[in-house]
C-alpha cells in the first residue's frame, strides 16, 4: 500500500507543476495579449542618410538616339547632412533617357561624395519624372550606397531620392537623399 500513496504522490504532484506551468505560461500570454496598444510606446524611424546636394550639370546629347535620346549628363557641387563629416563634394555620372519609360525621364546615374579627408561614399541612382513643358522637373526614385572609399569602404543601404532640375539654369540643381547605411566590414 506504501508503494501504490507514494506513487499516487507523485502523478498528483507531477500533475500539479504541469497544472502550474500551463497556468503561469498562458498567464504572461493572456496579459501580452491584453495590453492596451495605445499604451505602447511608439518608435520613431530616424533616417541614418539625410544628405543634400547643391551642384551644377554640363548636359550633352546621349550617343543613342533610338534605344535613349536623351542626355548624359556630368555633374559637380557640395553635399551637406549625415553621415558626412563636416560636408563633401558631390560628382555625377548620369543618364537622362526619354524613350525608355514612355512619357517619363528615365535616369540611371552614379554619385561619388568625398569628405575632405578623403573619405569617399558611392551611390547609384534610379530616378523618374515626366516629361513636361515647364522648366522645372522632379525626378523622384531611390539610391543604393555601394560602398567606397576609408570609413565608407564597407557601407550598404538605401533609401529615397528626390531632385529639383531647371531644365533653362544648369548651375543651380539639388537633390535630397533620404534612408538607411549600414557598416558591414
Amino acid at each position: 500500500m506504501t508503494g501504490l500513496a507514494h506513487r499516487w504522490l507523485v502523478r498528483t504532484a507531477s500533475t500539479a507543476a504541469a497544472a502550474a506551468l500551463i497556468v503561469g505560461g498562458t498567464t504572461g500570454v493572456t496579459f501580452a495579449a491584453e495590453t492596451d496598444r495605445a499604451a505602447a510606446p511608439s518608435i520613431a524611424w530616424l533616417p541614418t542618410v539625410n544628405i543634400t546636394a547643391s551642384y551644377a550639370v554640363v548636359a550633352t546629347t546621349h550617343p543613342d538616339t533610338e534605344g535613349c535620346h536623351g542626355f548624359e549628363v556630368l555633374g559637380t557641387g557640395t553635399a551637406t547632412g549625415a553621415p558626412i563629416q563636416n560636408g563633401g563634394t558631390w560628382t555625377q555620372v548620369e543618364e537622362a533617357c526619354t524613350v525608355t519609360i514612355p512619357g517619363k525621364y528615365d535616369i540611371r546615374g552614379t554619385a561619388t561624395i568625398e569628405e575632405s579627408d578623403g573619405d569617399q561614399l558611392r551611390v547609384s541612382y534610379q530616378l523618374s519624372a515626366p516629361l513636361t513643358e515647364d522648366n522645372l522637373v522632379y525626378p523622384s526614385g531611390t539610391f543604393k550606397i555601394t560602398g567606397g572609399v576609408g570609413d565608407y569602404q564597407f557601407a550598404t543601404g538605401s533609401g529615397k531620392m528626390n531632385a529639383r532640375v531647371n531644365l533653362l539654369d544648369h548651375s543651380s540643381v539639388s537633390c535630397t537623399l533620404l534612408g538607411t547605411i549600414q557598416y558591414e566590414g
